[in-house]
């Protein structure tokens, strides 16, 4: 159907046979010889146009006296074979100079910021259905929201390629040109106990490879003869970094780790945004790919944190943390990272669930790595009192890309 003044005119579908028409007002159709109605003046009384033709019957979309006529249906479909872009077609409406707005949905969902005529869908996206809600305006009309029929999002199937890794199982120290020491308890950074009251001064003295892995020793031995935050040292431990040596930006990253067994120890495989001189933390942003803690030995901690966000996931540990060696990973995406334990996922943040007025993404630039065996602490929690040494050793890490996505930045 379409107008024309005071007229809607009705376009018939050519068929075999003979074809008959009728105008469906309020629900109740009239016969009728004619591919024209005038406009009932009844406003908020519902045309539709009826041919009977075959045996069938098609009826026309529904119009509304008073609101703007929309005539057939909106539809979306990719823009190409890549899946990568999501564009609609639109039909026409009446009268001219009618305004539209667009909001994407994902089942009954408002996608955030989706508010254009195509979408590019995210990683989150995969494996769900989405459609296009369009909202028709015009001055003195009322508005008409039409919703196309749902397009599912294929998921698709990551390719990792290896593009850079540690490999500790042949006696290798750390490299120098990928790895640095960060000593001390935190206070020449003006973050004394490294933010959380923990109880160790870092020394690179305490880090070394011990024939089929990396070792880091946290030890009670010595610590006496140097000054903390809260007075003598009561722990010893090691921490490295590659900050100003090597970053990364998306991509797989894993290593396999045996952690450390006693209440009070605290070892961590995470990232740390680059840009922590310039927006401190956690504006910054930080991926905590493992965090695995003595007090709870069957259990590994994966964490974002980042402007009003932090909740952790949690996955229980076959045989332990100490048990044994495991490997621990991110697939770390522009809008999603999924943390791993030995292969399986359990847990997935997407950028659409933080990206709003109090949440921030701040997981979409440079990162640098870091390894570390920490005592005590908010997190780590009271050290055993018969606690006198932690080890926690890395066997390996890898860096690969997800289908091309990910890089690896040489200072």
């Amino acid at each position: 159907m379409n107008a024309s003044g005071t007229t809607i005119i009705a376009t018939a579908v050519p068929g075999a046979g003979k074809i008959t028409y009728g105008w469906a007002i309020n629900g109740k159709t009239t016969p009728s010889t004619k591919l024209s109605l005038p406009i009932p003046k009844a406003k908020g009384a519902t045309v539709s146009f009826k041919e009977f033709v075959g045996g069938k019957t098609l009826t026309s979309n529904q119009f509304t006296v008073g609101s703007v006529l929309v005539n057939g249906n909106v539809s979306i479909a990719f823009s190409d074979a890549t899946n990568v872009t999501v564009t609609s077609t639109l039909p026409t409406t009446y009268p001219t100079g009618v305004k539209m707005k667009y909001q994407w949905i994902d089942g009954p969902f408002p996608i955030s910021g989706a508010k254009q005529a195509s979408y590019s869908p995210a990683t989150g996206d995969q494996g769900t259905k989405i459609a296009l809600q369009v909202t028709y305006s015009a001055k003195g009309f009322a508005s008409t929201t039409v919703t196309s029929a749902p397009l599912e999002i294929p998921v698709m199937n990551r390719n990792y390629n290896l593009t850079w890794s540690e490999d500790f199982t042949t006696g290798s120290g750390l490299d120098p040109k990928v790895w640095a020491a960060q000593n001390g308890d935190g206070s020449a950074e003006g973050n004394r106990g490294w933010g959380n009251s923990e109880l160790e001064s870092y020394t690179d003295l305490l880090g070394s490879n011990t024939g089929d892995a990396f070792t880091l020793h946290a030890t009670t031995t010595g610590a006496e003869k140097q000054s903390c935050y809260y007075g003598p040292c009561q722990w010893l431990s090691a921490k490295y970094i590659t900050q100003g040596l090597l970053g990364f930006k998306y991509g797989r990253i894993e290593a396999k780790i045996k952690g450390p067994t006693g209440a009070g120890s605290w070892a961590a495989f995470w990232l740390l945004g680059s840009n922590i001189d310039t927006r401190p933390w956690p504006g910054c942003g930080e991926i905590d790919i493992t965090e695995l803690l003595g007090k709870n030995p069957n259990t590994t901690y994966g964490t974002p944190h980042g402007p009003a966000s932090g909740d952790s996931y949690t996955q229980t540990v076959d045989g332990g943390i100490d048990g044994g060696y495991h490997t621990y990973a991110v697939d770390w995406l522009p809008d999603q990272i999924t943390w791993y334990l030995d292969g399986k996922p359990y847990g997935t943040l997407n950028e659409s669930s933080v990206s709003d007025s109090v949440h921030q993404w701040v997981f979409n630039h440079e990162f640098f790595m870091i390894f570390n065996l920490a005592m005590g602490g908010n997190f780590g929690g009271m050290v055993d009192p018969a606690l006198k040494d932690a080890t926690t050793q890395v066997q390996w890490i890898h860096f690969s890309t997800i289908n091309g996505i990910g890089e690896v930045v040489q200072h």
